[in-house]
């Protein structure tokens, strides 16, 4: 929470963040869904853009954070009405124009940015949870193509490139999966690890 709470303060070196927790310790829960629901109530304009390895989970986080957002105490806290005319699980916004884009790390990406063109202030995050499969890790090809696109594809959804955040949370599955090629300078940006 600590060091979440660094990437929405916008501290030096938090806008890249890697944190490797082992499955079942609710990384997912804290880091994507809450981490979501707490970013819309801090700036209700906040876009974020979530991935992960399959399409289905990110949807269903998705669900989760809409579900969040949606509940009678958050809306008693928050007042954010969800727009009911742009509300699926892949996309959907509040009426202050902030929102959730969900799709597979190895999926189109286009069509959103994650953040806006704001300085000093946080606006939304791209966050990625687990993007590739345990057992596709020790393929080189499936495990090379995740990695490329942080240098493309990934890089190219912020809103701004240099102060958007980038979150990474991830189980570590091979020496050279996402965590290890960032971690290594694999995009030329230094990496705060939460391990």
């Amino acid at each position: 929470c600590d060091t979440l709470q660094k990437v929405i303060d916008g501290e030096p070196g938090y806008n890249r963040l890697v944190i490797t927790v082992p499955p079942g310790y609710t990384k997912t829960e804290e880091a994507v869904i809450h981490f979501m629901a707490r970013g819309l109530a801090l700036n209700p304009e906040s876009l974020f853009m979530h991935l992960s390895y399959s399409d289905d989970l990110a949807l269903w986080n998705s669900t989760l954070t809409r579900d969040v957002v949606g509940r009678h105490e958050y809306q008693q806290l928050f007042n954010m009405p969800i727009r009911h005319d742009i509300s699926s699980k892949k996309k959907w916004y509040t009426q202050a124009g902030g929102g959730v884009y969900a799709t597979s790390a190895g999926g189109a990406v286009t069509g959103f940015r994650a953040g806006r063109m704001l300085k000093n202030v946080f606006s939304g995050a791209l966050i990625i949870d687990d993007p590739i499969k345990p057992q596709d890790a020790y393929s080189d090809t499936k495990r090379e193509l995740i990695n490329d696109r942080f240098n493309s594809t990934f890089k190219s959804r912020l809103a701004m490139e240099d102060t958007t955040p980038i979150i990474l949370i991830m189980q570590r599955v091979h020496e050279d999966d996402a965590a290890g090629f960032l971690l290594k300078g694999g995009t030329g940006e230094k990496w705060m690890h939460l391990n």
